[in-house]
């Protein structure tokens, strides 16, 4: 009945799309994660769950563009589930391009709703605070699990201010793609590979020397910063967006 589909560049997506699933009758085995998900070999259903980070007061455009390529008509219905730092009325326009998207396939929105989750750049929560933020995250997820399974149907009116925050945040995908250029590897990479396999953007490749090259495609995700087992990969210049000792969910699995 329901097919779930997360993007989780830091982690906070995957976490709260596992307790989602239990909820929905689904194992682990089942859920998709985005990155590595074609759009045009998903198989029919009924329920799309789509759960998904916040980038700018965005949606990721990792996620834009997948959703675009989804064939029409392959789902019913759709449940859009935003992940950010907070659940304010600064992102509540976060989907709007989405339900567009979705509105022209002909598949109905159900539940649109946004889930607070610690900050991943710029400032690491105390951790007292980053404790009781991810147990309201996992609490509020539960409650969409049952809104969901009881095809409850949002409501969510989407004031000029949040739009108008919205439309300034799309400025955040160029910034990112000039991030991009700006990361290195220092000495002390060992050329594992998990950075150029496992970049949303493909936006890393390897090089003649077996080290990693960076392009033009990078949407700020962290993720190859946090995922470098070496802790080698850095930004020359903006530094301070990256959280000193790295992002991972206390005591939880990434």
């Amino acid at each position: 009945m329901y097919t779930i589909i997360y993007f989780s560049p830091t982690g906070n997506s995957k976490h709260l799309t596992k307790i989602l699933a239990r909820e929905l009758g689904l194992n682990e085995s089942e859920l998709l994660p985005l990155e590595f998900t074609k759009p045009n070999e998903l198989k029919p259903n009924k329920h799309l769950v789509l759960v998904f980070p916040i980038h700018g007061f965005n949606a990721p455009r990792t996620v834009k563009r997948f959703v675009k390529n989804i064939p029409n008509r392959l789902f019913e219905k759709v449940s859009l589930i935003a992940v950010g730092c907070n659940d304010l009325w600064l992102n509540n326009a976060v989907s709007l391009d989405l339900r567009r998207t979705f509105k022209k396939k002909s598949i109905t929105i159900i539940v649109d709703e946004i889930i607070a989750m610690p900050l991943t750049f710029v400032m690491a929560f105390p951790e007292e605070t980053k404790d009781k933020v991810i147990s309201e995250g996992e609490k509020k997820i539960i409650k969409i699990g049952e809104t969901i399974a009881n095809n409850v149907v949002s409501n969510n009116k989407v004031k000029l201010k949040s739009k108008l925050v919205n439309l300034i945040g799309k400025a955040e995908s160029p910034a990112a793609r000039m991030f991009g250029l700006e990361l290195h590897a220092k000495k002390g990479c060992i050329s594992c590979g998990i950075c150029w396999n496992n970049c949303p953007e493909h936006n890393i490749n390897e090089n003649k020397k077996g080290f990693p090259k960076f392009g033009f495609n990078c949407s700020m995700c962290m993720r190859c910063i946090y995922d470098c087992p070496e802790k080698v990969i850095t930004p020359y210049i903006s530094k301070f967006l990256v959280i000193k000792n790295g992002y991972s969910l206390t005591n939880k699995e990434k």
